[in-house]
């Protein structure tokens, strides 16, 4: 549920910096349709494993996991430009293209928002698991 959270919230998020900032999420002319899907995806693979791993029981108290939740939004924060100019130099004549297009997108807002939001819903994992449903 976390995850599917996270992703639905990255779209709307992506979409209102969109219209705030009026430039596009992959802002290359060039650029196939799947590299801004590719980034979303790999970030939504990053927040579902560290949500898998943060729900282990534990003996004790839950801790928030700040830890984690760091470690979280900066993996989301490498490895979506890392996915994006992989898919992007796939459809590029030079490799160089994609040191290129991973530059530009670490300084990104929707990358930069993207990692900030997934380490957001690591921090509140304690509470989103809480929110379990019950049989009635």
């Amino acid at each position: 549920m976390a995850t599917v959270l996270y992703g639905a919230v990255l779209v709307a998020l992506d979409g209102f910096l969109t219209l705030l900032t009026n430039r596009d999420v992959v802002a290359e002319r060039d650029a196939g349709p799947l590299v801004g899907p590719a980034m979303a995806v790999t970030a939504l693979a990053v927040v579902f494993v560290s949500v898998v791993g943060g729900l282990r029981p534990a003996s004790g108290p839950r801790r928030i996991p700040v830890g984690r939740s760091l470690a979280t939004a900066f993996i989301v924060y490498l490895l979506g430009p890392v996915a994006g100019s992989i898919v992007y130099v796939s459809g590029q004549e030079h490799l160089a293209s994609g040191v290129l297009f991973f530059g530009r997108y670490l300084a990104s807002p929707f990358v930069i928002c993207s990692a900030v939001l997934a380490g957001l819903v690591i921090l509140l994992l304690p509470w989103i698991s809480l929110a379990r449903s019950r049989a009635r």
